[in-house]
């Protein structure tokens, strides 16, 4: 009698079976219908039994254990959490000293003084986030806004012609594609040492479409253990 080769449907489902991380872009502040009730609903009809946060390891006791702190999200998830077994992931790089956040504050103050298309993009994000919330914030709509906040940034910095701003800027779009790039291999990490149905990664939406954008670029080489989920609206 022969034997087949074949594994078991069984076999076959368990084998190639993924995690699935929902990707949900948020803001760090309340504002009109980005609000805390409006990503516990979210989370809700996702319920994931992970949640991956753009917080850095040192940061998360603060947000989550002693909540000496708080913002729209890390307030959410513990709401969720109060009702639902949830394991928290914070997936960010170490925070930065605070030349860097100084620098980046001084960038965006000359770009707002020179660039009235600027102030205009961010108004508009702004009125946009108000009117619509998380719909807004994880729509083509926002990325495509986005985009130009940023081909608008770099304009208003050639128009100022400061070499230091140049320098900046730089950096500071270095310092994003790392973090980027470390949440996303922090969130495969744990992927590839656990197993569950449904995941969730709480970002910053300006975050949002880089990291699809990634995320497509490394499919063809990267493991098995997880797969993205976009549709969240």
């Amino acid at each position: 009698m022969t034997t087949s080769a074949t594994a078991s449907p069984q076999v076959q489902v368990a084998k190639h079976r993924m995690n699935s991380v929902s990707l949900v872009g948020t803001v760090h502040d309340e504002l009109g219908r980005a609000n805390v009730s409006e990503l516990r609903a979210i989370l809700e009809r996702i319920r994931p039994e992970v949640i991956f946060l753009e917080v850095p390891l040192a940061a998360f006791d603060d947000y989550y254990v002693i909540c000496s702190r708080g913002n729209l999200e890390s307030i959410a998830v513990r709401r969720y959490r109060d009702s639902h077994q949830v394991k928290l992931v914070p997936v960010d790089r170490p925070t930065p000293a605070g030349e860097f956040f100084e620098n980046a504050e001084h960038l965006r103050k000359r770009i707002w003084e020179e660039s009235p298309e600027y102030r205009q993009l961010i108004a508009w994000d702004s009125a946009c986030i108000s009117a619509h919330g998380f719909a807004y914030l994880n729509s083509e709509g926002c990325s495509n806004l986005w985009s130009d906040i940023y081909k608008e940034m770099l304009s208003a910095i050639r128009r100022i012609d400061d070499s230091r701003l140049v320098e900046i800027f730089e950096l500071w779009k270095e310092t994003i594609d790392l973090r980027e790039n470390e949440m996303m291999k922090n969130i495969e990490k744990y992927c590839e040492a656990n197993t569950f149905d449904k995941g969730a990664f709480l970002v910053g939406a300006a975050h949002r479409q880089p990291i699809i954008d990634k995320s497509r670029v490394q499919s063809s080489v990267d493991s098995n253990s997880m797969q993205w989920d976009f549709s969240v609206r």
